[in-house]
């Protein structure tokens, strides 16, 4: 399963490997790919992963899942 999930508050490249190393550490998650450019992160998933799941991998960051 594909999901596409908008992210605020990257700004450099740094932050984009920092988003995808929390969002690869979900149980479920196959593979992240995350675009600075698109302000987005790809998730390839077993099952859908729910926001509350998302916006918790990012607790204690300054980025936000839309």
């Amino acid at each position: 399963m594909t999901q596409i999930v908008k992210i605020t508050g990257m700004k450099c490249d740094g932050c984009t490997q920092n988003v995808q190393e929390r969002f690869s550490k979900i149980a479920g998650v196959q593979s992240v790919e995350v675009s600075l450019d698109q302000k987005q992160a790809t998730l390839q998933t077993a099952t859908e992963i729910d926001h509350a799941t998302l916006a918790a991998a990012l607790e204690g960051t300054h980025y936000t899942v839309d």
